[in-house]
């Protein structure tokens, strides 16, 4: 069938924030940004502007209508406004607001906008940061944000028995995912009404966390998005401190208020990972046995812990044995704030960092114990699921993961011929370096991982957020209209969901219809939305639970205009089981319900919809320290294969070989795989958010920030292997994909790397 976001792009008929209409009176918004990472505000002066036919608010402006601050999810007392309170804390923060009839009149205006700045010593790093000399956020009287200690299984007595313990040191940079379309608000008071389109990935807690900044009720907030989202890699989630900015314009100026950044401030203040800097221990015995695994990670997150930080590090707390049957694991965690960017959710969050840190660790181990790569992980790999629960069988972590089981030892083993034939040619002098990297993707993450920052006696509620709400109707020309409140970025999901419903309806999916955008005025939930690989494990069930419940009034609503007890359904017909000429399309009986339900049957229900709320039924609060971080856990090998050429390294092979359970759409799920691949590669060989010894940013263009072109990949050949296994606990059947590669490749790739150079690659990009 037709890829229906696909034809809309490539026709120019989509519709992204750019493309809604601005009411009448709409003035556009330019933000005057700290030129320094650390400064008190002494006096802001926007009264030139006035002067010159604009219009200009401050902090004291702003602060009249943004009554509260955000929420941060240690509970710590730091007052995170969308503008710089006080003293700005990192460059790029919003200081003043400037609205013009046209973005050009209000970008120019921002030179008359003035502020008189004493700037302070910057923590410009994560040491600055431990040293303390410097404050980020005085109130708290330390940088350090967080720090916490958690063990599980018999760690101690592991590293005291094993015959070698392997420590490895790591760097992973800042690194941001510059979608194709940059953030974009529209925002309109109307009365005491907020009304605001945005290509957020929402809903999630944006209502929550927007109705409390403006301390107005969530029955007054009014969100919704463009039919199409320029992509976002996550980054978009961090978006809601700028609709409240201009919410708050909006209603200072009585007027509606449009912004859309610009390429410079998405380098500059939208999102990225933060930096991570740590250790792996891995105690072993001589024969690689992997009896423990230490974890030591020091998170750098910018000026503020922005929702749904600390989460970088929690993100993957289900899945920190990774692939490997290891039942003792220790996480030791130091949080800390510097004068940089708050962070927030990247393509895998926290499973990036995660990953390069444990794979290229037991790559060292391996070194160290004259062990193949490759056999070292067979050794450890998971092999048996024995935990029966929910209809399927699970290997249980030591952390609370529960992995469905899948054939690890097949997945693994995929990639063999190909990495011994490599291998062969190294033996023949051909200079490559080979390197892999086992990954176990978690998708639909539980919200209540957030929660294991915070000691749990400290928790005040419980939290297991994961579910979706979908609904599927019928319209009175039989057409099934499918509606999702989440955001469509062009990852094929009214594609993949019309086939889905129409597979359970037994329709054409040209007869089903997809709505697959945000309108907080319709059903949603606070896990509603676009992230962490969520679709195919979450929505997916979720549309095919809704498909069948209206499935069932069909056949009810057929059997009572048929006059029959005894009804078939198949390929979209009711037909009478007795006499099968008898027989109705969908077409028919929803002409005849719309058109005449007073005609029905007493006691026949005329209603042809259905909305069901899907949660799956591992996702639960966490207990003590251990949570089932996600929904549930694909399994992707990677193999990367690099070249020295002309003093550079030069990406020649790449194949994953996944079990993602059943595939919805193969052509989505390759796309998925190819992007994740060459995103992840990026991040292993040349991006990097470069900040100077004044904490100032350096990467303010894409040259400078290292972004590849396609020259780069041209002659690469990418092979992916696909398993099938769908799980029986999901109506859909199917596992997350689309964060796996990105996850793998920046292990995959330095690891390929390391055997090149014959030496230790710790830190990226290479």
């Amino acid at each position: 069938m037709t890829y229906r976001e696909g034809l809309r792009a490539v026709t120019g008929v989509g519709e992204y924030i750019d493309d809604v209409p601005e009411p009448a009176g709409a003035l556009h918004m330019a933000i005057y940004r700290s030129p320094y990472p650390h400064a008190k505000i002494k006096k802001v002066d926007v009264s030139d502007v006035w002067r010159r036919g604009g219009m200009a608010f401050g902090p004291e402006d702003l602060l009249k209508v943004v009554k509260n601050p955000f929420p941060n999810a240690l509970g710590l007392l730091i007052k995170y406004y969308p503008f710089a309170v006080g003293k700005a804390r990192f460059f790029g923060e919003p200081v003043a607001v400037v609205l013009a009839r046209d973005k050009y009149k209000a970008a120019d205006l921002l030179d008359y906008v003035y502020v008189d700045f004493e700037p302070l010593e910057p923590v410009a790093s994560i040491e600055d940061a431990l040293r303390g000399r410097a404050l980020v956020h005085e109130e708290l009287g330390t940088n350090v944000a967080m720090r916490r200690r958690m063990s599980f299984g018999d760690v101690e007595s592991a590293f005291k028995n094993a015959d070698v313990v392997e420590a490895f040191d790591f760097r992973f940079p800042r690194h941001t995912a510059m979608p194709l379309e940059p953030y974009g608000v529209l925002a309109d008071f109307r009365g005491d009404e907020l009304h605001a389109v945005a290509n957020i990935q929402g809903p999630a807690l944006y209502v929550y966390f927007i109705a409390r900044a403006l301390d107005i009720p969530t029955s007054k907030i009014r969100l919704k998005t463009p039919r199409d989202i320029g992509g976002s890699f996550g980054i978009k989630y961090s978006l809601y401190p700028y609709v409240v900015l201009a919410a708050a314009a909006s209603r200072l100026a009585s007027a509606p208020v449009k912004w859309v950044e610009t390429r410079l401030e998405s380098l500059a203040a939208s999102s990225s990972n933060g930096e991570r800097r740590g250790r792996v221990e891995i105690a072993a015995t001589r024969d690689g046995r992997i009896l423990a695994v230490r974890y030591q990670f020091v998170e750098e997150v910018g000026a503020y812990l922005r929702p749904p930080e600390p989460g970088a590090l929690f993100r993957v707390h289900g899945n920190l044995n990774g692939a490997y049957d290891i039942r003792a694991v220790e996480a030791d965690y130091t949080v800390v704030l510097t004068n940089r960017a708050p962070t927030g959710l990247n393509r895998g969050y926290g499973g990036p960092q995660f990953y390069f840190a444990l794979e290229r660790a037991v790559d060292e181990l391996a070194r160290r114990l004259g062990l193949d790569p490759l056999d070292l992980r067979m050794r450890n790999l998971i092999t048996k699921f024995p935990v029966e629960k929910y209809g399927w069988r699970f290997y249980e972590t030591p952390t609370g993961g529960l992995y469905p089981m899948l054939d690890y030892t097949s997945v693994v083993k995929a990639i063999e011929p190909e990495y011994r034939k490599w291998r062969e040619e190294q033996e023949r002098g051909r200079r490559v370096g080979v390197g892999i990297a086992l990954v176990v993707e978690p998708s639909g993450t539980n919200l209540g991982y957030v929660d294991v920052a915070v000691e749990a006696e400290k928790r005040r509620y419980p939290h297991s957020g994961a579910g979706e709400y979908v609904t599927v109707s019928l319209d009175p020309s039989g057409v099934v209209n499918v509606f999702v409140n989440a955001t469509n970025e062009g990852l094929g999901h009214e594609t993949a969901l019309a086939e889905v419903v129409a597979r359970e309806l037994g329709i054409d999916p040209s007869d089903v219809k997809v709505t697959y955008r945000v309108d907080t005025s319709l059903t949603w939930s606070l896990s509603s939305g676009s992230y962490s690989s969520r679709f195919a494990p979450v929505v997916a069930s979720a549309a095919i639970l809704a498909a069948r419940r209206l499935r069932e009034k069909i056949i009810e609503l057929g059997a009572a205009l048929l006059k029959t007890k005894r009804v078939v359904y198949e390929g979209g017909v009711v037909y009478d089981e007795a006499d099968p000429k008898r027989r109705l399309d969908i077409r028919k009986i929803a002409s005849a319900v719309h058109w005449d339900p007073g005609g029905l049957p007493e006691g026949v229900d005329p209603d042809l919809s259905a909305t069901v709320f899907f949660h799956p039924p591992t996702v639960k609060a966490p207990e003590g320290d251990r949570v089932n971080s996600s929904a549930t856990y694909a399994l992707q090998a990677h193999l990367a294969v690099v070249e020295e050429a002309d003093g550079d390294v030069r990406l020649v092979k790449y194949v994953v070989a996944h079990d993602a359970g059943r595939i919805l759409k193969r052509e989505l799920l390759d796309g998925q795989l190819y992007g994740g691949v060459h995103h992840g590669v990026c991040m292993a060989l040349y991006e990097e958010l470069k900040y100077g010894e004044d904490a100032s940013l350096r990467s303010l263009l894409l040259e400078t920030y290292g972004t590849p072109d396609l020259s780069h990949f041209v002659g690469l050949e990418v092979e992916l292997i696909h398993f099938e296994t769908p799980v029986g606990y999901l109506p859909s059947g199917a596992l997350g994909s689309g964060e796996g590669p990105v996850m793998g490749a920046p292990a995959a790739v330095a690891n390929a790397v390391a055997d090149l150079l014959k030496r230790g690659v710790s830190s990226l990009p290479v």
